[in-house]
C-alpha cells in the first residue's frame, strides 16, 4: 500500500478520530492536534507494517477490515499521547469543559475514552483493552467506576 492509499483509507475515519480525541482532550485545537500527532506517531512506528500490506481499495470488505485495524492502531497512539497531554493541560481544561458535560469531562481521560468506545462505538471489552493497552479486568474496572461516578452524581440531584 502506498501513502496515498493509506490516506484514502483513513479519510472516512477523521471525524470519528476527532470526536474520540475530543473525549481525551476537550479542546478543539488540542483535539485536532492530537489526531495529527497520533497519525504521525502511528505512521512513524508502524510504517513498514502498514505500507507492506496489499489492499484493494475498491474491495469494500477488505478496505473496511483494514480501516478498522488502522482505527484501533491510531487510537492506541492517540490514547497514549492524549492521556499525557490531558495531564499537562488539567488546569486549562477545567476552564474549557463543555457545558452540561462537566462531570463526564472531570473523569480520567482513559475512563472517558473507555466509556465512549463501549457505549457509543459498541466496542467489546477486549477491543477497548487492546486500544488502551490494558488487561480486561482494568477495562471493566474503568467502565464500572465511570458509570458509578456518573450515576452517583445523577442520584444526588434526584434524592430529596
Amino acid at each position: 500500500m502506498k501513502r496515498k492509499e493509506f490516506y484514502l483509507l483513513v479519510q472516512p475515519l477523521t471525524e470519528k478520530l476527532y470526536q474520540l480525541a475530543y473525549t481525551l482532550v476537550p479542546d478543539d485545537l488540542q483535539a485536532e492536534q492530537l489526531v495529527i500527532d497520533g497519525m504521525n506517531a502511528y505512521l512513524l512506528k508502524e510504517k513498514k507494517k502498514i505500507l507492506r500490506k496489499e489492499v484493494e481499495i475498491n474491495n469494500k470488505v477488505e478496505a473496511q477490515f483494514l480501516r478498522k485495524e488502522i482505527l484501533k492502531g491510531l487510537l492506541r497512539y492517540m490514547t497514549d499521547i492524549g492521556a499525557r497531554r490531558a495531564n499537562q493541560l488539567t488546569e486549562q481544561m477545567r476552564l474549557t469543559r463543555p457545558a452540561g458535560f462537566s462531570l463526564f469531562y472531570s473523569l480520567e481521560p482513559k475512563v472517558r475514552l473507555a466509556m465512549r468506545l463501549r457505549y457509543e462505538a459498541q466496542m467489546t471489552v477486549e477491543e477497548i483493552g487492546d486500544i488502551l493497552q490494558a488487561p480486561r479486568y482494568e477495562v471493566i474496572e474503568k467502565l464500572h467506576n465511570g458509570r458509578f461516578l456518573l450515576l452517583n452524581d445523577l442520584n444526588k440531584g434526584i434524592a430529596p
